[in-house]
Order: structure tokens, then C-alpha cells, then sequence
């Protein structure tokens, strides 16, 4: 699936119907395993659908094409949410956005359904960069490797951030890029 500027996302417990308007994936890593989510870029007709837009779209190039979805649910706190935009534009998507190929986080806000008003951090990837940066789940010397450059970013990072809701730990390579609530979706392959 090629990203876009305007995601819409709508969640399933199951399979959903064969007609669907849209990419299907599902969840095979974090905390809706299992779960379905169809995506596409205009409006969607489920009233469960969320509309995403990406941030500052301007500073992040040519959108990918991915099979994987790494995405991390980030908590903002409300009276930072312009400053963390700001951010986003100023610096984050400038470092993060193009970080590797295969490998590019892009930040996304909410702007309409039952998700409105929040924010998430899409790891752009592929399976083959999925199993590169984590392989079996774990930080690849890659992934350390990638995000070394950056990791000065992540202390101003986290002061837009709910305390607690960002991983933290630094003996993981991503820390603070990964939020505590995340799900991976992988593309289920039309029949």
C-alpha cells in the first residue's frame, strides 16, 4: 500500500466483508493482535473509521509504499499539542521521516471519527525492514544503528508526551519514538 497525506482507518475484531473499500491488514504484534484494520484514503463509511492526516506532509518527501504498519498510539499532553506539532514540522519529521529507506517514522494527527484529537507515530515499513530493525521483536544492531543520530531529539521529545505513556527505557534502541501502546499490522493479501 502506498501511504498518503490522509489515512482513514477503521478497526474490525473480524475478517471483514469481502466488498471492502480498501487495504486490509491485521495485527500480529502488541496489544490488538489479532485485530483487523481496514485502510484507505478517502472517507470510509464505518462509523468506527478515524481520519488521520499527516503532519507538516511538506517535510517528509515521497511517501512509501509498506506491508507493515508499526503503529504507536502517542498521548500528547493537550496543552502542548500545538508546540508538538510545531516540533513535528521544525524538527522531528525533518530527522525521523527520511531516517532510512526502509525505515521512516511518520507522525499523523486524527482530525475526524472517534479517534479525533490524537496522534500516532507510524513506523513506514516493509516485512523484510520489519525483520531487519526488529528481528523475532527484538532491537537489531540496525535499528541502534539507524536511530543513534537522533536520539538527541528524544529528550525534547517526551516533554510533549503524558507522562508514562512513552517507552522510555534506553536499552531499547527506539525509546521514546515507541510508545507503551502499540500494535504492528501486517497486509493480508487479497484472495
Amino acid at each position: 500500500m502506498r501511504l498518503s497525506e490522509t489515512l482513514v482507518m477503521a478497526p474490525y475484531d473480524a475478517v471483514p466483508a469481502a466488498a471492502t473499500d480498501g487495504v486490509v491488514f491485521q495485527a500480529d504484534r502488541g496489544g490488538r493482535k489479532g485485530q483487523y484494520l481496514v485502510v484507505t484514503t478517502r472517507a470510509a463509511n464505518a462509523a468506527s473509521a478515524s481520519e488521520y492526516r499527516l503532519l507538516s506532509p511538506e517535510t517528509v518527501g515521497t511517501l512509501p509504499d509498506v506491508d507493515v504498519l508499526g503503529i504507536h498510539y502517542v498521548k500528547v499532553r493537550p496543552e502542548r499539542a500545538a508546540a508538538f506539532e510545531q516540533f513535528v514540522a521544525r524538527t522531528l519529521h525533518p530527522a525521523v521521516a527520511n531516517l532510512r529507506p526502509d525505515l521512516r517514522i511518520l507522525y499523523y494527527k486524527a482530525v475526524a471519527g472517534p479517534e479525533a484529537g490524537s496522534y500516532i507515530a507510524l513506523f513506514a515499513l516493509t516485512r523484510e525492514s520489519r525483520d531487519k530493525y526488529w528481528p523475532g521483536g527484538s532491537d537489531s544492531d540496525d535499528l541502534r544503528t539507524a536511530l543513534k543520530p537522533v536520539q538527541p531529539l528524544t529528550q525534547e521529545l517526551s516533554t510533549y508526551f503524558v507522562e508514562g505513556s512513552a517507552l522510555t527505557d534506553p536499552k531499547f534502541a527506539a525509546a521514546v519514538f515507541e510508545s507503551r501502546t502499540w500494535t504492528d499490522f501486517v497486509l493480508v493479501p487479497p484472495k
